[in-house]
């Protein structure tokens, strides 16, 4: 099994700066890839290591998150926890990248801070992909930190509150998520509304119904258009919807007039999409970037269970009544350029994480 991973040395000075990233799931890949090219400067040297969990991603999918990027073709290991720790130590890189769950940036965050006497790389962790509104347990998950990337002027503001009431000694900085955004295609065809399946909501089967056959409404009343159910890069966001479409159909509930279920990437969707509706997810954002209008549901309520809570006051706001009538929005500015939408120009962890490599070499991290 290979244990190191391919480190890229963009041609430069000696003696920049040397980061590695570490990632535990397909969409943390992603982002991490995303960082790493940020930060693909000359005379500096980054890596990126995938560490075991039970969302680790299948070797063909970290190919895919790195295809197009400065990651592309190097060799990235999959490696557990401990060896993680070991390859830092062998290493000695200046910043460590730890793109994890929260418990798992907590146990290496701890490991990263002490691993050799007289050797203290700067620690770094972004957040989650919709992050507000603020919780303590991400804070304290990332409590050992010294640089928290956040996604949006949102974020930044929540988070840095939050930490000084907690009194965390990190930082946080600001970092665009990698939503790919693209200038709409005026000659595309716009005949597909694509529903965005997230897993575990809606949690009842009776919620999972009403959307279903709203959908399956919108198919028989709009022979022009093609209703798509998403279900995620593996199938692995909606299997319930699946199941709860069975029994409609077994029960006689629903007839000919269906939506199409689909798998792969949602970017494959999203150009010839009239609009997306969701419960609340990351995939709202990705649509958004395409400039392909959107809807958010609120019968099932608003709030972090749903995943929805950042989409208030954003204009975006809809029921199933909308769903039957086609009806999608897009967002007003000021919300847009406080979540997630603000200039890459505005961004600024990267600033932030050559300040404290430089503090770090002068004794004067924590």
């Amino acid at each position: 099994m290979t244990l190191v991973p391919t480190w890229s040395r963009p041609a430069g000075r000696a003696g920049g700066l040397t980061v590695l990233a570490v990632a535990d799931s397909t969409e943390r890949v992603g982002l991490s890839v995303a960082m790493l090219d940020r930060l693909s400067v000359p005379g500096t040297t980054v890596g990126l290591a995938v560490v075991r969990t039970g969302h680790t991603p299948s070797p063909a999918r970290i190919r895919n998150e790195t295809e197009g990027t400065r990651q592309a073709g190097l060799r990235v290991p999959v490696l557990s926890a401990r060896q993680v720790r070991r390859l830092v130590r062998r290493r000695r890189p200046d910043a460590v990248v730890l793109n994890c769950s929260g418990p798992l940036v907590e146990s290496l965050s701890w490991s990263m801070r002490s691993v050799i006497r007289r050797y203290r790389p700067v620690v770094v962790s972004a957040l989650p992909a919709l992050a507000v509104p603020a919780v303590e347990g991400e804070w304290l998950h990332r409590s050992r930190a010294d640089l928290v990337v956040a996604h949006s002027h949102r974020e930044v503001a929540e988070y840095t509150a939050l930490g000084e009431k907690l009194g965390a000694r990190g930082e946080v900085g600001l970092g665009s998520l990698p939503l790919g955004r693209r200038e709409a295609d005026q000659e595309a065809r716009r005949d597909r509304v694509v529903y965005a399946a997230h897993p575990g909501v809606p949690d009842t089967e009776r919620a999972r119904q009403s959307v279903l056959l709203a959908l399956a409404e919108l198919a028989g009343n709009r022979p022009d258009l093609e209703v798509v159910v998403h279900l995620g890069r593996e199938r692995n966001a909606g299997p319930e919807l699946v199941v709860t479409w069975d029994a409609l159909l077994a029960e006689g509930r629903v007839g000919e007039h269906a939506p199409l279920f689909r798998s792969g990437s949602l970017v494959d969707q999203l150009g010839r999409a009239r609009g997306l509706v969701a419960v609340g997810s990351t995939a709202v954002l990705e649509a958004l970037a395409h400039r392909v209008p959107a809807l958010v549901l609120t019968d099932f309520g608003v709030g972090p269970a749903q995943g929805n809570a950042v989409f208030e006051d954003s204009g975006l706001f809809g029921t199933l009544a909308d769903v039957r009538a086609a009806r999608f929005r897009r967002p007003n500015r000021y919300w847009g350029e406080r979540n997630h939408f603000h200039p890459p120009g505005q961004d600024d962890w990267v600033e932030r994480l050559y300040d404290l490599h430089e503090r770090g070499r002068r004794g004067e991290l924590a």
